[in-house]
This record gives structure tokens, C-alpha cells and sequence, in this order.
């Protein structure tokens, strides 16, 4: 065995006991509580462990089986494996099941490596499934508030259609937590398509909560579709309408160049003003063509 070294946590707020030792991969097994569920794309970090090496070691603990259970480093020897080390640099304590838990979680908290779900369903196995302690403990293990946490799992209530907008950074964490005052599971789903279609603030979706509150659910929600496509419609027609006068006059103006063609310092003030009209009508159709995709509309 190696030396026994002490690991310094800030957030577990004292030295954790350990040795230092290389493992052979083979003896390694998985954690029995994986916490990232799309933790398989591991060549960026495959790449640094080959430019730079393995800069943290492995976290394990004994298991019944006589092998090495990974707490914290399950990227990391997937990505040892892929680079065909045989023995890779572990940490070993003597963690229980629920300070093994800790150490994983908080480890992923630090790193920023866990998406919104992955966050939830953690959070939730710790307080609600494993029983091991209330929010407010989870949260003072985390150095994280109590709302922080108690969101995170209060989200785990939205269809998984909109938690998978959330994780994809469609929607933001905000309008997540507002849609969150309807009981109405379609209906949640129902104002996160508008919300991404319409590109929506929270701000705005708490102002549309408000109203359903006090008129009841259906009218402001199809009301405000009508008025934005009405408002989208008006604005292309804005930019129909102008693009149109521009062509008239310039239409116009090459008519008149043609019966100044030898008065060469009119014709080429003209010309000006010709080749400025065409960039303005090509500046607008831009213009045009930017607000159809920004506003997903499809055009018939």
C-alpha cells in the first residue's frame, strides 16, 4: 500500500484521511450511484490526461466484492482506459454509503459537470429515496442556499420535454420554476413551446401566469397567440410595403437616367443614388429574411 495522505475539502470543511496509491484498472468497478446520466463523451478530457497527465487522482473505497468502488473519477478512468493504462493514480478512503454520496455530489457541484436533471434527481435520492438528511442539510454540505436545492428538486415535477428544453439551454431555469404554478401537465408543455417559439422572458410568461390566473386558463393564452402573429404579420407587410416603394422609384430613376445619358454629371449623381436605393432594398430584405428565422415563422 502507499502512503497515507490527507485530501483537503473546502466544502466538507476538514481533511479527509486516505492513501495515495496505483490501482489497476481492472480492480476499479463503477460507482453503485452514478450520477451523470451523459457522462460517454470523454475525448476532450481523453486528450488533456494525454497532453498533461492525470492531474486528480481517482476517488475509491474497498467494496465486499475485494475490488475498488469509484466515488469521484468515473470520466476520468474512462478516459484512462481509452488512453490504455493498466494502472491509473486512485485516492482510497474508508467512506460509507451516504459520505461516498456526498463526496460524488459534491465533487460533480464543483466542477459544474452535472446539467439541471442530473442535479434534481441527485438531490432528491439524498433527501427523499436514501432519507439521509432534509434540504437544509444537503444544502450546507453543498455550500449551496436551501431554495438552490429545493428548486432543483421541485423541477423534477415538469414533463420531461421541458426539462430536456432546460438542459439544452432553450429555455432558461426561470421559466422552468414559473411554469411550475401550473398543475396542468400539457398545459405546462403548452406555454414552453410558445415560450421557445416566441422567445418569451420569464418575465413575460409570469405576466401571461397572471392573467390565466384571473380570467381562467384558454382565453389570454390563445388571445396573445392571435396578437403576435397579428403583430409578426404587420411587420412583414412593413417590410413588403417598403421594399416595394423602393423598386418603384428605382424603377422610376433609371427611367429618367435614360434620357440624361449624355449629361454625364447628372447621370452619375443618379447612378449615386440608384446603387444606394439597391442596398437599401437589399439591407431590408435581410432584414426581413433575419426577423422569419429569428421569429421561427414559416412562410406559405
Amino acid at each position: 500500500m502507499g502512503d497515507i495522505h490527507m485530501l483537503k475539502s473546502n466544502q466538507y470543511q476538514h481533511e479527509i484521511i486516505g492513501i495515495a496509491e496505483e490501482i489497476s484498472i481492472v480492480d476499479i468497478i463503477p460507482s453503485s450511484n452514478i450520477l451523470r446520466v451523459n457522462g460517454n463523451d470523454v475525448q476532450e478530457l481523453t486528450d488533456s490526461i494525454n497532453k498533461i497527465g492525470l492531474l486528480a487522482p481517482v476517488i475509491v473505497r474497498s467494496s465486499v466484492s475485494g475490488k475498488f468502488e469509484i466515488i469521484a473519477g468515473n470520466r476520468r478512468l474512462k478516459a484512462c482506459k481509452k488512453l490504455g493504462w493498466r494502472r491509473v493514480p486512485c485516492f482510497i478512503v474508508d467512506f460509507d454509503d451516504k459520505t461516498a454520496f456526498e463526496a460524488s455530489l459534491v465533487e460533480n457541484i464543483q466542477r459544474h459537470t452535472l446539467n439541471i436533471l442530473e442535479e434534481g434527481l441527485a438531490f432528491k435520492k439524498y433527501v427523499t429515496d436514501f432519507g439521509w438528511g432534509g434540504v437544509s442539510e444537503l444544502a450546507r454540505r453543498l455550500s449551496k442556499s436551501t431554495s438552490y436545492v429545493s428548486k432543483r428538486i421541485r423541477l423534477l415535477d415538469l414533463p420531461e420535454g421541458i426539462l430536456h428544453l432546460i438542459c439544452e439551454s432553450d429555455i432558461p431555469i426561470s421559466t422552468g420554476e414559473e411554469l411550475l404554478s401550473l398543475d396542468d401537465k400539457s398545459r405546462q408543455s403548452q406555454l414552453a413551446s410558445l415560450v421557445v417559439n416566441h422567445r418569451l422572458s420569464s418575465k413575460k410568461l409570469r405576466s401571461i401566469l397572471k392573467q390565466q390566473e384571473s380570467l381562467g386558463y384558454g382565453n389570454d393564452f390563445n388571445d396573445f397567440k392571435s396578437e403576435t402573429e397579428d403583430k409578426q404579420k404587420r411587420i412583414l407587410h412593413a417590410f413588403d410595403k417598403s421594399i416595394v416603394a423602393l423598386r418603384v422609384t428605382l424603377a422610376k430613376l433609371a427611367a429618367s437616367m435614360e434620357k440624361v445619358q449624355d449629361e454625364w454629371i447628372i447621370f452619375e449623381t443618379l447612378m449615386y443614388h440608384k446603387n444606394s436605393i439597391n442596398s437599401q432594398i437589399d439591407l431590408l430584405i435581410r432584414e426581413r429574411r433575419r426577423f422569419i428565422k429569428g421569429k421561427n415563422i414559416i412562410c406559405k
